[in-house]
């Protein structure tokens, strides 16, 4: 018990000074991308402080007022109708008026479908195929074909329509978690007002890709743990199981959310004593059940993964999927300077594997002495590892649009008919609103976020289901400090950080009411 609560506040802590960065971060700088730019490349600027201050303090006087009128806790429900009314509206305005295609690895993967549904597996098959160095993309390949299967091939409006439904899914279930996790209307009413705020997220209804389709079970999948966690029935675990594995199959980076919901279900087994229905003699039992059910997550997960590798093996006629480009490679490109930003994309994952002939073992090699030539830079250098690594982390949480708007920039790019309204959105002055509304809601949002995590510092007490989106998006900081980086996977994490936002928020309107209230 010792070990998980000190566990919990170590996690806790870290985040606070991370979340206590991005914040300071937020409010003296910003960022912003390039038209017509092929890569991701953000640019720092200096932050108009005068007016995100002014309009932080629009934004908290509104939501003060409310707060005095008991609004968030009468009118909740009423709340989170709006929240997913105005995501949809949003979703479809973008959809309608852009009428996005596929790009990038989306564009390759569109291709690579059509090539299955003539029998051409050429892409997994051969050397240099897409398939061939980046076999972990089956599952989205499996996905995909389920969609054109059902839609059609280049049904890029029913794709959309899939990703607006995701989007939409998350933010309610995001809703459900804040409840189950605070059981306080207002907060709900507060987190549902807030989430209007997301337009970085409700910006990749046009960027048909994995990422966003993988969260809505990854969602599901949280609300169930948390669910399991509270109420101890193995139903929910079952469909925590069934949840993370679509979404792991769709996209691996989910992976990270499965060890966050396994770490929870078996620290769940450890109980209080002053806890009314601590005994110690049950112990054992609940430990035995939370392993037993973990080792079933963990094996549903890698039974859905080599399901996958074997159906398309069967089809391609191969004995084995490739193995690909290493994992080394994408930690020695993580490590790595950058043209763009440190440890961002770069091609040297890809590089490094066509060098040594598409062998993975050969590239493996070569990138393990990358990285051994880059962490003796970093001991040698330790000013210099602090700056490398703080500046990537920066770079990723710190980005107010999560690289959305360049997305909205390379959908719209060659779409047949466009439209006026695309163009305000995207190139014109819709654009700098929609910009600037993001950058006004990172400021508040982390604020909120810092005043919870120091709350729960002090309290020194927090919950499993609390602690669970916090060890995901500890877990995510970690993983891209060495991994690949870019803001549109921290996205991924972002999101989950309104219940906590709304909680802060709560803390500091009920701080300011109580202040008010003693100065009359």
């Amino acid at each position: 018990m010792k070990f998980k609560n000190a566990l919990f506040k170590i996690v806790v802590a870290l985040l606070a000074v991370a979340a206590g960065a991005v914040f300071v971060t937020s409010f003296l700088t910003t960022i912003y991308y390039d038209m017509h730019e092929d890569v991701d490349f953000p640019h720092y600027v200096k932050e108009n402080i005068p007016l995100l201050l002014a309009c932080m303090v629009i934004v908290f006087a509104a939501f003060f007022l409310l707060n005095q009128r008991d609004f968030f806790a009468k009118r909740y429900k009423g709340l989170i109708t709006l929240a997913l009314c105005f995501c949809v509206a949003y979703c479809l305005t973008l959809i309608l008026s852009i009428k996005p295609l596929p790009v990038t690895d989306a564009m390759t993967i569109d291709g690579i479908l059509k090539e299955f549904a003539q029998g051409d597996y050429s892409s997994l098959t051969e050397k240099g195929g897409y398939l061939f160095i980046w076999p972990f993309q089956l599952g989205y390949i499996f996905f995909g074909e389920i969609v054109d299967n059902i839609f059609g091939h280049g049904n890029y409006m029913a794709w959309d329509i899939l990703l607006m439904i995701s989007i939409l899914v998350t933010v309610f279930f995001l809703y459900k978690i804040t409840w189950e996790i605070f059981a306080d209307r207002a907060v709900c009413g507060i987190m549902a007002l807030m989430s209007l705020g997301m337009l970085f997220f409700y910006n990749y209804s046009t960027f048909i890709y994995g990422d966003i389709y993988s969260l809505l079970p990854q969602t599901i999948a949280l609300y169930t743990t948390i669910l399991f966690v509270k109420r101890k029935k193995v139903l929910y675990a079952f469909g925590a199981a069934i949840g993370i594995t679509l979404s792991v199959i769709i996209k691996t980076n989910s992976e990270i959310t499965l060890i966050a919901i396994v770490m929870i279900v078996i620290l769940s087994a450890w109980k209080n004593m002053s806890d009314c229905n601590y005994h110690a003699y049950e112990f054992p039992h609940r430990l035995a059940i939370r392993i037993i059910i973990s080792a079933a997550m963990l094996g549903l997960v890698l039974l859905g993964k080599n399901a996958i590798n074997t159906y398309y093996c069967e089809r391609a006629g191969i004995k084995s999927v490739p193995t690909g480009s290493p994992s080394a490679s994408h930690i020695a490109m993580g490590i790595q300077e950058s043209e763009l930003e440190n440890g961002w994309y770069n091609g040297y994952n890809y590089k490094v594997f066509a060098d040594n002939g598409y062998e993975t073992e050969k590239a493996k090699e070569a990138a393990v002495t990358e990285i051994k030539d880059r962490v003796n830079v970093f001991v040698n250098h330790p000013g210099y590892a602090f700056k490398f690594f703080f500046r990537k982390f920066l770079t990723q949480w710190a980005d107010p649009v999560c690289i959305s708007t360049h997305n909205l920039d390379l959908v719209s790019r060659h779409v047949e008919n466009p439209t006026d309204l695309m163009y305000y959105i995207v190139f014109g002055d819709g654009n700098i609103i929609i910009s600037q509304i993001m950058n006004v809601f990172m400021s508040v949002c982390y604020l909120c976020v810092f005043v919870y995590l120091v709350s729960v510092l002090r309290k020194r007490d927090v919950s499993e289901q609390e602690m669970l989106l916090l060890i995901l998006i500890f877990g995510g900081i970690c993983f891209h400090e060495f991994w690949e980086g870019s803001s549109r996977y921290t996205m991924r994490y972002y999101v989950y950080w309104m219940p906590y936002a709304a909680c802060g928020m709560k803390m500091i309107l009920d701080f300011a009411g109580r202040r008010s209230k003693r100065s009359k």
